[in-house]
């Protein structure tokens, strides 16, 4: 029997990362959710349950 194949997230929760992408805007915030192939971040300056998720591939660290 075959696996499926799921990416590996190089993320945790907790992590402050960038998120970019052109619906969603640019954001920095903290992973607060993980759910392949997206990831939820939690940004300043919104309601504190608002969570903008990115696929893994638009998120990279703050330089």
């Amino acid at each position: 029997m075959r696996r499926a194949r799921t990416p590996r997230i190089p993320f945790r929760v907790g992590q402050v990362l960038i998120g970019d992408d052109p619906f969603n805007g640019r954001h920095l915030g903290t992973v607060a959710v993980i759910e392949t192939p997206y990831v939820g971040l939690r940004t300043a300056g919104h309601a504190p349950g608002r969570v903008v998720f990115y696929d893994y591939r638009q998120l990279r660290y703050p330089e």
